[in-house]
């Protein structure tokens, strides 16, 4: 498995942006199909490779897996803050795809995923493109960004990090816009264009409450979202052993 670490420079944060980037050795096809995948909060680019198998299941996979860093930008262009929302949807996609054009642009060849805040990331991505990716992934993901925001969440934050506050605002601001996922979700499946979407989260997750309530949101607008459930807590020590099978569900639609 190839690894590498791309600096490229962003005009949105006027600074250059960290990117890790695993390619498959001998990879299934060419172009490769691709997973943008986004880490949680108080991580990097590093995050996924550091703390998971993601290298070695993306090599069996055929699948280049690309992981920018956010900080704790949560994808917004934040309130007080960068704007790390016109980096991820304006600029990361192109200038990898720039560097590296082994990489497919097609649809059925690009997913995001990520875990936590970066679920969130992915989500509004995918939501938002849903010309460019055709699914989407979240591990113990932060998807219901209204009612977090709200503190109605029931999400274990008695109070909500400083970090919420500075990129999002309030959960007014967000509400019936681009960053609100069931908006943009219940848009796309009446036009008929919403990306399949995936969640793992477990049991003793300290979200597991919000994540649910998403889970039940999304189908109850008619979006084709798989769950999955497990014994566990909001860790990469449960999340590593489903990889493989988000990786398996994002390259063969049938898989349920």
């Amino acid at each position: 498995m190839a690894l590498i670490q791309l600096d490229f420079r962003s005009g949105a944060l006027n600074f250059h942006e960290e990117v890790s980037i695993v390619l498959p050795d001998k990879p299934i096809s060419t172009p490769i199909p691709t997973l943008w995948l986004f880490h949680g909060a108080n991580a990097d680019c590093t995050e996924w490779t550091r703390l998971s198998s993601i290298e070695r299941y993306a090599d069996n996979a055929g699948i280049a897996v690309v992981m920018p860093t956010v900080s704790n930008g949560h994808g917004q262009d934040m309130v007080h803050g960068m704007n790390y929302w016109t980096m991820v949807n304006k600029e990361l996609v192109p200038a990898v795809r720039y560097m590296l054009p082994c990489l497919s642009d097609k649809r059925e060849d690009n997913f995001t995923g990520g875990a936590s805040m970066g679920a969130y990331v992915a989500f509004r991505l995918a939501l938002n493109n849903p010309d460019k990716f055709c699914a989407c992934g979240a591990f113990g993901g932060a998807l219901d960004i209204i009612n977090i925001l709200s503190g109605t969440a029931s999400d274990g934050f008695d109070v909500l990090p400083k970090d919420f506050a500075c990129a999002f605002g309030s959960a007014d601001r967000l509400r019936n816009t681009d960053g609100d996922l069931m908006y943009m979700a219940k848009n796309l499946v009446a036009e008929g264009r919403c990306p399949r979407m995936w969640s793992f989260v477990a049991n003793n997750d300290f979200g597991i409450k919000q994540v649910t309530g998403a889970i039940s949101k999304f189908k109850s607008i008619g979006c084709d979202l798989t769950d999955l459930y497990d014994e566990g807590i909001h860790s990469y020590d449960i999340w590593d052993k489903y990889i493989e099978s988000f990786l398996a569900w994002l390259l063969n639609p049938e898989v349920k």
